[in-house]
Parts: C-alpha cells; sequence; structure tokens
C-alpha cells in the first residue's frame, strides 16, 4: 500500500513540474507572445491603472489572454471576471511568461526519487530485522 502513494507522489511532482517567469522578448508580427502564453506578468512604470483602484498602484500586472493591438498591450486581470485592460506600450518596462524552468523540474523529480527510494530501503530493512 505504502507503494503505491510513494509512486502517486512521484508522479504528481512530475506533472506539477517547477513554473518560473522568464523574459518574453518581443511580441510576433500577428501581437502573440511565442509559445502563445496565456498569462504575462507586466512590469510597468508607475501611473494610474485604467481600471480597478486596487492595481492602481502596483507596478507589476498579471493579465490574462494578451495580445498587442495597435500600441497598447490588451488582457484580462482574472479569467473569471473579463475585465479588459489597455496598457501601452511606451510604459512597459519588462513583459514575463511562465514556463516550466527544466533545472528545477529536474531537481524536483530527481528529490522524489532519492526520497522514494531512501523510504523503500529503510522499509526493507525494518521488514528484515523484524524477521529475524
Amino acid at each position: 500500500m505504502i507503494f503505491r502513494y510513494l509512486t502517486l507522489s512521484l508522479c504528481l511532482a512530475g506533472l506539477t513540474a517547477c513554473r518560473g517567469w522568464h523574459h518574453a522578448g518581443k511580441p510576433a508580427p500577428d501581437g502573440r507572445f511565442e509559445g502563445n502564453p496565456e498569462v504575462v506578468r507586466v512590469t510597468r512604470t508607475q501611473g494610474p491603472m485604467p481600471t480597478r483602484e486596487c492595481m492602481a498602484n502596483r507596478s507589476t500586472v498579471t493579465l490574462h489572454g494578451p495580445r498587442i493591438h495597435g500600441d497598447s498591450l490588451i488582457g484580462y486581470f482574472d479569467r473569471d471576471s473579463r475585465e479588459r485592460v489597455a496598457i501601452p506600450m511606451s510604459d512597459i518596462t519588462n513583459v514575463e511568461t511562465s514556463r516550466v524552468d527544466k533545472l528545477r523540474t529536474t531537481g524536483a523529480v530527481l528529490g522524489g526519487a532519492v526520497v522514494t527510494y531512501v523510504v523503500v530501503f529503510l522499509l526493507f530493512m525494518a521488514t528484515v530485522m523484524s524477521k529475524s
């Protein structure tokens, strides 16, 4: 039974993977970013946001469904409300996308494998010792 839980936890660690924010670079001519990300994190110069008072003093904003239209980056504050916001490209200092970090993911999988091996070894040793 314990082996089933260990295998499941190792598989879940690999599936969730470790994600990180990476510089997105310039968008393609059709107004989309490389890899067509669902979410981008925008760092902008200080200034009032066009909507949402709670976001007015933040320099970093996460946008869902990003797209370049004219001279603005258009997106939504979240998937549910679909409240659209447009940020002028001149106000943006950096755009990042969330991607799988290969190094972190490899470390998590290898770390999970080592932990699984140690637990299985200790259980095996405890079983052998109890039979003696």
